[in-house]
């Protein structure tokens, strides 16, 4: 009974609104999933007013005519605090977004009626509490927004900057409010699996939100094709009518949807790992024509009326069928005197059969070795980009693919070691950030036992060809892992594999056992047939060290508890216990030995 007074007392302590009259508040709640996870990050809470204002659109346009933005807002988040208060504790225990706006964040009122006692007596935490601060009007003062913002979030209180990209002074607001969530418009969500433009602008934004440490929503998300697009530039979380529509209450999503969902998951995991080697940032959209619909006269009409067109693709039902290039069709179709000679016959019959077509999840450079690899007619010619059902998703020139390849090659070529010629800790870097942001991946790290000793007594330049030989040997064992891992040198005689799947146990121990064979070839017969050498301790006294082997220490997706606070620094740790617990193994069995670790163990021994 004094639980439900307290809980009577509390919500009558709740500032009630003034406006507007008659019309009653709703508060209504749509999820905010992780995509790797399925699980919501939290729930927006929108609001509907009752007739003639039940859609928010004219509500709020109503208050700001009147002047009672104000009011209408206290009434909405007076609503979504009294819904939250009587849920039960264990559904209050997510994140909900209440939208404010900058007007009315700088209103004195707003603080009086939004304080942590009131918050204690309602039974809400305000640490799952974000502030969604809307760009329907202007900051004025941003001096005194980003005090307000800052107070807010000391209080434990999230930041969330919603329809970033569209409001007034986006950049401005961003810099001032430093949000722990932005809110990716959905301007720019719309069509983006369309617009090379728009992808290249999320991939800025995923970018720089990993680098401030920043969650990025995208807002809007109405289509599977506009998923797989943000999935694969790196889009973590997502809202929008595709997931769920508004509801009364904060409903899990239909559990189709999350079948669904992580079948898209699925298919990009064999995405390039890097996304500097994306082959979907290249792509652009195309002239296309229906093949049977059109005849040689609309092709050189299209042409003559295009200049920008240098190409047309012709379809049937949505996939390509056949490629026109513009330089191709004027060469087959010149007369006796240099002028265009025309039949009223199909286009198809111009039509190069069999183009060059790939999947969207192609490597650059994969793509670029298949492109310069065509006869001399076809090797200027654009390559067709499809998905994973066929349909055309754009093209790809060769000048675009030239200059990409350059640039990944110059990129490669300063970053990598310089005894190996693999990547190293800025390309490393890079695709382990990738690598937590998917449901499953693997990273092995390497590295050689008893290494010093042996290049202390062989000399340094067999050891250059012992580490030569290692990354040989690793290089040619990715045949065995998920396709798509990455090989880098992280120096020394360290090593990773990033691979965007789980690794099999017996493909570990196959590795092992190839470098177990391939050692001997290192070592001089005597020593080899011993199965020691001799080196100098500290003291300079001569000592038997088994050969060298190879410890392998894996962290995989199922050891550890996918979270948004996961880290490279949190991988590192655990992986060097794993070493540990590695080079352990391979010196009592004195072979070469991997360590998996499926749990959050510190030290992990087979």
């Amino acid at each position: 009974m004094r639980a439900r007074e307290s809980e009577r007392t509390a919500k009558e302590e709740v500032p009630a609104a003034a406006w507007p009259a008659g019309v009653t508040i709703r508060p209504f709640f749509q999820p905010i999933l992780d995509l790797t996870s399925g699980l919501p990050l939290g729930y927006e809470v929108l609001s509907r007013g009752t007739p003639p204002f039940e859609m928010p659109e004219e509500l709020f346009r109503h208050a700001r005519e009147t002047g009672h933005l104000w009011d209408l807002e206290c009434a909405c988040r007076t609503a979504a605090l009294l819904e939250i208060a009587s849920l039960p504790p264990a559904r209050r225990q997510t994140r909900f977004f209440l939208n404010v706006s900058p007007q009315v964040l700088s209103d004195p009122r707003f603080a009086q009626g939004f304080t942590l006692d009131l918050l204690r007596e309602l039974g809400i935490d305000q640490d799952l509490l974000v502030i969604e601060i809307t760009e329907n009007e202007s900051v004025l003062d941003f001096g005194r927004f980003e005090e307000l913002v800052r107070h807010y979030a000391d209080q434990g209180f999230r930041i969330a900057l919603d329809d970033f990209g569209s409001g007034h002074s986006s950049l401005v607001v961003l810099l001032r409010s430093l949000p722990h969530f932005i809110k990716l418009d959905q301007a720019v969500v719309r069509d983006v699996h369309r617009i090379p433009y728009k992808q290249q602008l999320v991939r800025a934004l995923v970018a720089f939100s990993a680098s401030v440490g920043t969650k990025l929503i995208a807002e809007g998300v109405e289509t599977w094709q506009e998923l797989g697009a943000l999935l694969r530039l790196g889009i973590r979380y997502a809202q929008g009518f595709l997931f769920a529509h508004p509801e009364p209450e904060p409903l899990p999503v239909p559990r189709a949807i999350l079948d669904r969902l992580a079948r898209a998951g699925r298919s990009v995991e064999r995405w390039p790992a890097d996304p500097d080697e994306n082959l979907a940032a290249l792509v652009s959209p195309c002239v296309t024509m229906e093949t049977g619909a059109v005849n040689v006269e609309e092709i050189d009409h299209l042409f003559r009326h295009t200049p920008e067109a240098d190409h047309v693709v012709l379809l049937r039902d949505r996939r390509p069928v056949g490629l026109v290039p513009r330089v191709y069709f004027y060469a087959k179709t010149a007369g006796p005197f240099g002028y265009p000679v025309f039949q009223r016959k199909p286009a198809d019959v111009l039509a190069k059969r069999n183009p060059l077509a790939v999947e969207e999840r192609t490597r650059v450079t994969t793509l670029y070795k298949l492109a310069m690899g065509r006869s001399a007619e076809d090797l200027y010619d654009p390559v067709l980009v499809v998905d994973t059902d066929g349909s055309l998703v754009g093209t790809v020139t060769i000048r675009q693919l030239i200059q990409r390849s350059t640039e990944l090659e110059i990129q490669w070529a300063t970053g990598a070691n310089p005894l190996t010629g693999l990547p190293g800790n800025t390309m490393i870097r890079r695709w382990i950030r990738e690598a937590l942001e998917m449901p499953r991946f693997a990273i092995v790290y390497a590295d050689l036992d008893r290494f010093k000793e042996y290049n202390d007594g062989y000399g340094f330049l067999c050891g250059d060809e012992m580490i030569r030989g290692t990354a040989r040997l690793l290089a040619q064992g990715m045949q065995k892992l998920p396709v798509g891992a990455q090989l880098g040198h992280l120096g020394g005689d360290d090593f990773i594999l990033v691979c965007d799947g789980w690794i099999d146990e017996p493909a570990l121990a196959e590795i092992c056992r190839d470098f177990d064979r391939m050692r001997g070839d290192f070592f001089d017969p005597p020593d080899r047939d011993r199965g020691y050498f001799l080196a100098h301790d500290r003291r300079h006294q001569a000592v038997e060290v088994p050969l060298v082997t190879l410890s392998l220490a894996v962290v995989d997706s199922r050891s550890l508890a996918l979270h948004a606070e996961l880290d490279p620094a949190r991988l590192a740790r655990l992986a060097a216990a794993l070493k540990a617990a590695a080079k352990a193994q391979a010196e009592r069995e004195r072979r070469s030995a991997f360590v998996v670790d499926y749990t959050l163990a510190p030290v992990a021994g087979r």
